[in-house]
């Protein structure tokens, strides 16, 4: 092969890199362009949820954000109860809402219990070890909330948040009102809360 054909190829090749590094960048620029300009008419552009200036683009009639002073959501509408189980409902944050069993093992049962394999258990004390996590992923969806909300993140045995107690006290609440048939069947942390960290009142 000649140098001449060689020397060529590496030619083309930076011509061709140069090339489409300008027209990406023109073209970048122009989009870019005209997104500034339809914000500038007061059309409405794509931008994220979470950024700070949501709050304009809230529909008529919502009430403000305000992330110091949480709001409580209304009840629903008279209509709009789902009219399936809340087992059958799409979980908000991942996971199931169909809250396992809270029950103990049966006495004598070899199972490895959950605080055997967990450290700092204490209402889910003779539970299975393997049903623990599908407890804690059925809480964080029918609250809505991630894991951190009562836990220290990589210290899930620490009792640092009030919201750890508050939820053992549910959880001896949800025991109780199923143990007495109270609720009128089974209840679940969904029952109430149906995906809002403060059940509508």
């Amino acid at each position: 092969m000649k140098k001449e054909y060689i020397s060529y190829s590496i030619i083309g090749i930076l011509a061709g890199v140069v090339l489409g590094f300008l027209v990406a960048n023109w073209t970048g620029a122009g989009v870019g362009a005209v997104q500034q300009t339809a914000a500038g008419d007061g059309a409405p552009t794509s931008a994220s949820v979470n950024s700070s200036s949501q709050g304009d683009q809230l529909p008529p009639g919502h009430p403000p954000i305000d992330g110091a002073t949480p709001t409580e959501a209304p009840p629903l509408p008279p209509g709009a109860e789902p009219s399936s189980s809340p087992a059958a409902a799409t979980p908000p944050t991942g996971g199931s809402l169909e809250l396992p069993s809270l029950e103990p093992l049966p006495a004598g049962t070899k199972a490895e219990h959950a605080e055997q394999k967990y450290k700092n258990i204490q209402i889910l004390k003779g539970l299975p070890a393997d049903r623990i996590e599908s407890i804690m992923f059925s809480f964080k969806a029918a609250l809505g909330v991630e894991c951190t909300h009562c836990h220290v993140k990589d210290h899930f045995d620490k009792d640092d948040k009030a919201a750890k107690q508050i939820a053992r006290k549910m959880i001896q609440r949800t025991r109780t009102i199923n143990k007495d048939g109270a609720g009128g069947g089974r209840v679940t942390c969904y029952t109430c809360h149906r995906g809002q960290l403060r059940p509508p009142s």
